[in-house]
């Protein structure tokens, strides 16, 4: 019962700090130049091309790995008298 009451008040308390501040806003007069937005897209889009960069050398070296292990072991097994 207590834990109900305590998040209760937490929770009225907070509403109350949110609508108290909320009041007390006073008007910002500034200025966002249009070219701000294109500059968040082009860092987004800039970022985005960067991961799948790193995901792709991943990937590829993950398939090299995988094939080049195969490769040796089929070469090994092909040419026995090659490996000793």
């Amino acid at each position: 019962m207590h834990i109900v009451r305590r998040t209760a008040l937490v929770a009225l308390a907070s509403v109350e700090l949110v609508v108290l501040l909320a009041a007390l806003t006073k008007p910002a007069y500034g200025y966002v130049d249009p070219g701000s937005g294109l500059l968040a897209v082009q860092v987004g889009g800039s970022m985005l091309a960067g991961g799948l960069f790193i995901l792709r050398t991943k990937i590829r070296r993950l398939f090299r790995l995988t094939s080049t292990d195969q490769n040796t072991e089929i070469e090994k097994s092909a040419h026995p008298e090659a490996s000793e």
